[in-house]
């Protein structure tokens, strides 16, 4: 089945595309989206926004379900204190 590319709450859309920009903030690549665009940033920056995104929707769905309140980072080993991956997890760091 072919995906759409259409939003399910086109409402929700301004709120993503804000997401996205705290969040590449959050992993220091603002300034490159600024000047170059989203066309032009590799993959892996793109899934680690991405990944991130989907982190936080989980965390804010969580929240609710459980009524506590979201948080901005996970707690585990395979997260730093500012909710990204350590670079020992990273892959394309190396």
């Amino acid at each position: 089945m072919a995906r759409s590319r259409k939003p399910v709450n086109p409402g929700a859309e301004n709120a993503l595309d804000r997401m996205k920009m705290e969040v590449a903030n959050e992993l220091g690549i603002t300034e490159r989206v600024r000047s170059q665009g989203w066309s032009t940033m590799t993959s892996a920056d793109c899934g680690r926004v991405g990944g991130h995104m989907v982190r936080r929707m989980i965390e804010q769905y969580e929240s609710t379900m459980g009524g506590q309140t979201a948080t901005a980072s996970t707690t585990g080993s395979t997260t730093a204190t500012s909710g990204t991956m350590t670079s020992q997890f990273d892959i394309n760091s190396k």
